[in-house]
């Protein structure tokens, strides 16, 4: 495993991880 593809999947987890908080958030809140 290269860095840049390391970088691009803590992006993504970081990124799953914000969506979910969001979607729960949201379904909370509606």
């Amino acid at each position: 495993m290269t860095r840049k593809t390391q970088k691009i999947i803590v992006y993504l987890m970081i990124l799953s991880m914000l969506l979910t908080t969001l979607f729960t958030g949201a379904a909370m809140f509606f």
